[in-house]
This record gives C-alpha cells, sequence and structure tokens, in this order.
C-alpha cells in the first residue's frame, strides 16, 4: 500500500513537472523579458537573466559583443511569434525549448530560448538567433542596407 502511494506521488510531481502549458506560460513571460532587455540594448540584464549555465557558456563582454552584432545587423525587434515548443523531463531536469520567428528592423529571423526548470526556479541556459544577415560580409550588408555596390579601389599609376 506504501509503496502504491509512493508511487502515486512520484507520477504526481513527474506530471507536474512537466505540465506543457505552465512550461510554455513561464518561458514565455522570460521570453517578453528578455527580448525587451535586448531592444533597450542591456546585455547585462539579459546575462543576469540567464542561468549559471548561460553565464558559463557566454561571459557578459561576449554576451554584450554578441547582442552588438544583432543590433547592428539586425536592428531592434518589431515582432515575434511562437513558431515551436517542446517540454521534456529528463534525468531529474525539465527542459523547455521554444522558438521564435522574429521581425527585426531589418529582416527576419529566429530566436531558439532554452530553459531549464519550471516555475519560479525556470531559467535561461541558451539564446539563439538566426538569420541569413548574421551570415553576410560586410561588404554584402552595405550592398543590401544602401543599395550602393562596393566601388573597387582606385589605383594610382
Amino acid at each position: 500500500m506504501i509503496f502504491r502511494l509512493l508511487l502515486a506521488f512520484a507520477g504526481t510531481l513527474a506530471l507536474a513537472a512537466c505540465n506543457p502549458g505552465a512550461q510554455l506560460e513561464d518561458a514565455q513571460q522570460q521570453i517578453t523579458q528578455i527580448q525587451a532587455l535586448y531592444n533597450a540594448g542591456d546585455a547585462r540584464g539579459i546575462y543576469r537573466l540567464g542561468g549559471d549555465a548561460f553565464r558559463k557558456a557566454a561571459p557578459v563582454k561576449q554576451l554584450e559583443a554578441m547582442t552588438t552584432l544583432f543590433k547592428v545587423r539586425l536592428g531592434a525587434i518589431e515582432s515575434s511569434k511562437q513558431s515551436g515548443f517542446n517540454s521534456g523531463f529528463h534525468n531529474g531536469i525539465t527542459t523547455t525549448t521554444v522558438v521564435m520567428q522574429t521581425r527585426f528592423a531589418k529582416g527576419e529571423g529566429s530566436e531558439t530560448y532554452l530553459f531549464h526548470g519550471s516555475g519560479e526556479e525556470m531559467e535561461l541556459v541558451g539564446w539563439t538567433v538566426n538569420s541569413p544577415l548574421l551570415e553576410l560580409s560586410p561588404d554584402d550588408l552595405r550592398k543590401l542596407t544602401d543599395g550602393s555596390e562596393a566601388q573597387p579601389p582606385v589605383q594610382a599609376r
């Protein structure tokens, strides 16, 4: 009898930790905060929202350089819509991944957010931004944004 009660209790805990609706809601709240901090140019604020694993993977100076690159290449976030979501419970860790299709001031991209934990314990583990504008060379980007073709250097004779 006690074994059944313990088994039922463990099952209840596992289901509570893996409630997809609650996981998504918690993640969306953090994503809204992260995007607002990004638009405000506050990389240190994003750094503070991240968990230990996030801070170890991206020191604050690296995160500042990365968000500066995103701002120069992509601009501010104008709108964002969820395009993917996954939540699971593995090895005692609740993992939530949310993919957003994002319209930046200068073009389109996708953001992938990875979180560990749930509720008040949910913390950002990873944030990836993908856009073709991040892959262009400086010359290609210049052509695209100002419409001018790069001129070959003038050679003295």
